[in-house]
Formats: structure tokens, sequence, C-alpha cells
């Protein structure tokens, strides 16, 4: 949602709701971080403030009559909803209903003014431990837009466990909801993964166990994950294919791996992909077992279990037509940085940046995101590296008026850089926004159930340090 600089403005002008007359400051006044009443106060006069959670209301009491009271509708606030009076057998009632649950007021007073401070904006949290190392914390917060409720995960990657990768159904193509590939794996939590294809194929850099399953794309920011270790940057890919004719050496660049081929495209497909290549005729394909061409065919070919299959079109089809059955063939794939030569074995690419050394660092157009990520606020979900070697894991419920409206990505970065975030980037959000601890689902998806994804990232447990 998009909002104008004079409805901006707006919500810091000061909104009479109530007034007891011309001649009094009495009354309701709303700003985005308060809502604030104040009555009048006579000799002898008391005030008592109660509340109810379920539906949220301030109720005021006060044992002498408050004379000639006007109230102004509508009342335009995403927090209070309503301002009622009535007449009690012994005194006067004022109560403020709200659209969601809110902190304690303040109340303080003098001779002659009663004041009650409630606050709009606040962040309350919870914090429990899962197991050792591992927290896990709940907010419910809101601002001038309204509330949120935010889960977190908290990892100790120094304690030994281990944070992968997971495909659905263990295959590129699928789909799963979150907590069948926590119970599959055994996983002490998971959260929903990367941006995938209606297909469930990783949309970008997608690496399980040392194993690259799919390219990066737009060089979008990822996060490498090994033992102890974490680290994120954005990530460029090279790969290569090298052949050995009679003329000598050729070497030829690869654009893709296990994804779809398109036009002058020459991709790489591996047993990842599945059993068939899926190609239309109008390519060129060699089968490679062993290190050496084995068959050659237009297009939709076998994958053999301990081999590749090179798909070309167009002017990529001249360097494939060289092959003969026989020839020795290699294919390489390097990924800048090489996070390899730091163990990293697990990488999930996601974007856009979020965090960059503790910074607000938003990279959505450099990374060619489009607006239904980039505008406006959703569910999320986001990951993040703290200076004490922690990882995050942050999901934020959204499209719930008046339980959680969602954010949007500067609210996100500020929320990670909140927790303790030094570098932190989106994930997949939306309906797809989930995290399971213990086989249970922690969020409330904005589907009203959980949606299947592509693909997760799991925490299971690993081998303990020793105790020095």
């Amino acid at each position: 949602m998009l909002f104008s600089r004079r409805s901006i403005l707006s919500a810091f002008i000061y909104i009479l709701v109530f007034c007891v007359n011309a001649a009094s400051a009495q009354g309701v006044q709303i700003s985005p971080e308060y809502i604030t009443l104040s009555l009048p106060k006579a000799p002898g006069q008391v005030y008592n403030v109660s509340y109810t959670t379920s539906p949220m209301k301030v109720i005021v009491d006060s044992n002498l009559p408050f004379p000639d009271l006007h109230i102004s509708h509508p009342i335009r606030d995403v927090a209070l909803k309503d301002v009622r009076h009535s007449e009690l057998a012994q005194g006067w009632r004022v109560v403020l209903d709200f659209n969601y649950q809110i902190p304690l007021g303040v109340a303080t007073e003098d001779e002659d003014v009663f004041l009650l401070e409630i606050p709009k904006t606040f962040a309350n949290t919870s914090r429990r431990m899962v197991d050792f190392g591992v927290i896990y914390g709940h907010q419910r917060r809101a601002d001038v837009f309204g509330p949120n409720v935010v889960n977190y995960l908290e990892i100790d990657l120094r304690q030994g466990y281990e944070v992968k990768l997971a495909l659905a159904q263990d295959r590129l193509f699928g789909s799963e909801e979150v907590s069948q590939i926590a119970k599959r794996m055994e996983a002490i939590a998971a959260v929903n993964g990367a941006f995938f294809a209606g297909t469930g194929r990783p949309l970008g850099l997608f690496m399980i166990d040392g194993q690259l399953m799919s390219e990066p794309y737009a060089k979008r920011t990822a996060l490498g994950i090994g033992p102890n270790i974490a680290v994120m940057d954005q990530v460029d890919f090279e790969g290569t294919v090298t052949v050995s004719l009679e003329e000598g050496l050729e070497v030829a660049a690869v654009q893709g791996l296990n994804r779809p081929r398109l036009q002058d495209e020459l991709i790489v497909y591996t047993s990842h992909h599945g059993t068939k290549t899926n190609t239309n005729a109008w390519g060129h394909e060699v089968i490679v077992r062993d290190g050496v061409v084995t068959q050659i065919q237009t297009g939709n070919s076998t994958i053999p279990p301990d081999g590749f299959v090179l798909s070309a079109h167009g002017v990529q089809k001249e360097f494939l037509a060289k092959l003969r059955i026989g020839d020795p063939v290699e294919v390489s794939f390097q990924l800048n940085p090489a996070w390899d030569e730091l163990g990293v074995n697990q990488i999930i690419g996601g974007g856009p940046r979020l965090v960059r050394d503790g910074k607000l660092h938003i990279t959505g157009e450099e990374e060619l995101f489009q607006n239904d990520i980039l505008v406006g606020r959703a569910p999320r979900t986001a990951i993040g590296i703290t200076a004490d070697h922690k990882l995050l894991l942050v999901t934020v419920n959204g499209r719930q008026p008046n339980i959680s409206v969602g954010m949007t990505l500067t609210e996100l970065g500020n929320l990670l850089i909140e927790l303790g975030a030094q570098q932190a980037m989106n994930l997949d959000g939306g309906g797809s926004t989930t995290m399971v601890i213990r086989n249970l689902v922690l969020n409330l998806p904005s589907d009203g159930k959980e949606r299947p994804v592509g693909n997760a990232i799991v925490l299971v447990a690993g081998v303990r340090p020793l105790l020095e």
C-alpha cells in the first residue's frame, strides 16, 4: 500500500475525538505513538482505570458525573475503534474500544486534570529456550500502521547444530508443507526457504551438501552455511564445458543448471533434475557418462544417474554439434565468492539484502526484484547473522487485519537490526511464510493453513562441542 505525503503528515496531527466544552482542553488526542485521555478533576473527584483484553477495552470510572459530553465520530485510527460514555448510578464511565491488544496505560493526575497515556507503538517480547543454544522469541508489536506478530529463532552456531537445506519431497520438482519437511528431516525447527517456481524448482542459487542444484539469478544475495560458519553476500556464477577435439581443447560457457532451456542457451542437466530433461526437439543434446559422450539426440533426453546431459539451442548448438560419441567432456562450476574454501556446503539464494554490517541496506532494484516483493507490507520470512555467530530465522505474520498486518522490507530490515543482525536478507514470504518448532506450526500462515513450498531451512541436532 502506498501512502501520500499528505496522509503521512496527517497521522502526526492530533485529532480531537471528543471534548467537554469549548473552554476546556479535555478529550482524547491521537498521535502515532499514543492515545491520550485528558479529563478535568473537580474537588473530591476520583478516577479508576480498568482493562479487558478480549475484546480490548480501557475503562475509566469516575465517582462524579461529567456534564455536557459530546463525542465526535467517526474515529479514524488504526488502534482506537470507538469511544463511549455512560452515566452510572453513582458516577460516570468512559470506555475506549480498541481493535487489538495494547499495553496498559500510565495514569497521572494533579488537582485539576486526570491524564491517561496509552502506548500505540510498542514491542512486547517473550523468549524461551528450545534447546541449549537455541532460543525461540515471540513478539507482539505495533506501530502507526497496525499490529504485527513476529516469531524468531536465535541459533548459536558454535553449539554443534546443523543448519541444512531441504527440498520438498527430496527432489528438485515438488512441493510439501514445511511441517512435513521438518518431520521427515527429524528437525528441531524449520522455516520456509527460497523463492520457487510453480513446479517447486528453486528460483536462484541452491546447494545441498556441496552439490549445486541451481545457479544464481541476477547475482542476488545468498546465505552460505557450513560447520560453525554462516556468510552472506551477492553471489555470481561461472560454468564451463571443456571438450577435447582433434583440433585441441575448446571451451564454452554454461548459462544454467537444471532449469528450462531458453533461446541461445547451453544448460546442464544432472540427476537432481529427474530422469528426463523435458526439453523440446529444437535443441541439440549430448549425454555424458563417466566423462565421455555416450549418446547424441535433439531433446527430452534421459539423464544418467552417473552423468549429465548438455542441452543447447541456437548459437550454442554449433559447439555441441562438434562432439562425437567417445569424446571426453568436462563440466565445471565456480561460484564467486568461492565459499567452498571456507567449508560452506549449504547455500540458499534469496534477496533482496536487508542489512549489511549492521545498517539498513536494501538491494531490491539492483537484484531485479519486482514490485510484488519490493512494495507494500506482507507476511515475511528473513534470515540474519549476528556479531556473536548466531543465526536468526524470522517470520512476520501478515494479511490479518487487527492481528498482524505484515511488514515492508524497510520495516523487516529494521526488525532484524533490532534483533541483533549484522547481515540479513529476505526470503520467500506471503502465504509461504511458515515457522515450525518441535513439529508445531508457530505462526499463522496468511492462507489460513500451511502452503506447500519448494524448499525449507531446517535445524537438526549435530555433534556437541566438547567442553574445555
